[in-house]
């Protein structure tokens, strides 16, 4: 026998947790721990199940192991992706909270191999999208620190781009 709900209230089911996990990685790439957040988000919204935590987490386990849910994957994506538009490591690092250092430290070696001045790469692109060498020195030094990116990163930056 079903427990019973007040009108207009579904119970949680592992059938229901499932769909909207997928249903959620089908619309982004999410990493272990934002998908969890979001699966405790939805069980939050339920009445209380005794299991939901545990269905919650041989979820996760589930996806992981079957690589539809990859966190290195995930993160090495946004690394990328945040290089692009001029990053630096500090506000990556930021926007990765609660990913393992481990998988972090991996997908950055990976991104920037490459360039070994990769730091230097991202303020040049961000100080060439904002136009900071038409700018009062100082307040580009500022405009850089502010982006996350040291002292002298921001100096090369500026003498680079002048």
């Amino acid at each position: 026998m079903r427990p019973r709900t007040p009108a207009g209230e579904k119970p949680l089911t592992q059938r229901s947790l499932a769909r909207s996990a997928l249903w959620h990685l089908g619309r982004r790439a999410l990493t272990t721990a934002e998908l969890r957040a979001r699966l405790q988000k939805k069980a939050a919204r339920h009445p209380p199940h005794p299991e939901s935590t545990a269905w919650i987490e041989a979820l996760v386990v589930r996806l992981s192991s079957s690589l539809i849910l990859d966190d290195a994957r995930v993160v090495h994506g946004r690394i990328e992706s945040a290089r692009a538009r001029g990053w630096s490591r500090c506000r990556i690092e930021q926007k990765l909270r609660g990913v393992d250092s481990d998988v972090k430290d991996q997908a950055f070696a990976a991104v920037d191999a490459p360039s070994l001045q990769a730091e230097l790469d991202a303020a040049l692109i961000y100080a060439q999208k904002k136009r900071l060498a038409q700018k009062e020195p100082r307040k580009a030094l500022a405009a850089l620190a502010r982006q996350g990116f040291s002292f002298s990163t921001a100096q090369a930056a500026l003498k680079a781009g002048s």
